[in-house]
């Protein structure tokens, strides 16, 4: 149940909704409602996904494709999976029982980026998108990454292990199994590297208000975009920070720190999400309920699940009640 509920929050959550309209459902069918709890869109779906840039993806059988904000379909539902638009374009898979899963990037009329597909692919960020093929120029199939521009163009050779999302000019990618970032105007291929942190971290994440998590051996710090050590490997776990704190897990707690590392909000919860519009959500003696960036409870009514709150509104669970909550705590729908 618990398990279910984050894989729904996650799905639902991904993208930043447009035009305020979330994902809904209704009867076994899923639709839209609007933040004040008003059904806009019917429910018709087997599944569906947060608006982003006009489109959202529903599933419609087992296929999925997207509709706008009216709900007219206007790609039709013939991928195996559909990801939320993000600068213009959408990742999508398709399965052919020969050739197996391939990813490509479609526009908002549902038409190919390009007629090359991928293993696998990411989201475009800043202009650019990672991508992973199967690499068979050694007898060990491997594979590869590298990025691609909005005109289709490979503009990072797949020689990568790895990559992430560019963010604030800079990306994390895996090469010679360590973590380093690289700039666009950095040259990567089969002869030459080059690197604007070097590869020599264990793991390392995105670049947000200004600093990335790295971690070197077992513990997790961040370094800045000069590749400065800025705050001290000494998590245990760390993510990524958001509206200038970051949760971090020292032991078996969670806590949130500051650009300077200093633990602000006290490492004392079970599990906790990110700071969105200004609330994260936290859990504490199996008890869920959201905090304000002082750490001060604002929304405490027997939750047994949390998401964060995207345009005003969160996806919770009350024991079997589930549905979206504003701000002030209350339910302004429920799942039927």
């Amino acid at each position: 149940m618990k398990r279910a509920f984050w894989l729904m929050a996650i799905a639902l959550f991904a993208p930043v909704l447009r035009g305020q309209l979330f994902p809904a459902k209704q009867g076994g069918k899923w639709g839209y409602i609007d933040r004040n709890g008003a059904l806009v869109i019917a429910p018709k779906f087997d599944d569906a996904r947060g608006f982003s840039e006009g489109r959202a993806a529903v599933k419609i059988g087992d296929k999925w494709g997207y509709i706008d904000e009216s709900g007219n379909l206007v790609i039709q539902a013939r991928f195996s999976n559909a990801e939320p638009f993000s600068q213009g374009f959408a990742a999508v898979q398709t399965k052919d029982f020969i050739a197996g899963t391939s990813a490509s990037f479609i526009r908002p009329n549902g038409e190919a980026l390009t007629s090359e597909t991928f293993t696998e692919t990411g989201s475009f960020s800043e202009g650019v998108a990672w991508f992973k093929i199967a690499d068979r120029s050694k007898v060990i199939l491997r594979q590869r990454y590298g990025f691609i521009d909005a005109t289709g163009k490979v503009v990072v050779q797949p020689v990568l292990e790895r990559a992430f999302n560019f963010s604030q000019g800079l990306a994390a990618v895996q090469f010679d199994d360590k973590f380093g970032f690289i700039r666009l105007s950095n040259v990567i291929n089969d002869s030459v590297q080059t690197f604007a942190i070097a590869p020599k971290y264990r793991f390392a994440g995105s670049f947000s208000d200004g600093l990335a998590r790295v971690r070197t051996k077992d513990k997790w710090g961040y370094i800045d975009s000069s590749g400065a050590l800025v705050i001290a490997e000494r998590f245990d776990a760390a993510s990524d920070f958001s509206e200038g704190l970051a949760k971090v897990r020292v032991g078996e707690k969670f806590g949130f720190i500051d650009r300077r590392g200093e633990v602000v909000i006290a490492l004392e919860f079970e599990s906790a999400g990110d700071f969105s519009e200004g609330l994260a959500w936290v859990c504490k003696n199996g008890k869920f309920f959201y905090i304000d960036r002082e750490g001060k409870p604002v929304i405490d009514i027997g939750l047994t699940g949390a998401s964060s709150f995207k345009n005003g509104l969160a996806l919770v669970s009350a024991g079997s009640k589930q549905g979206y909550i504003n701000k002030e705590g209350k339910f302004v729908f429920e799942f039927k």
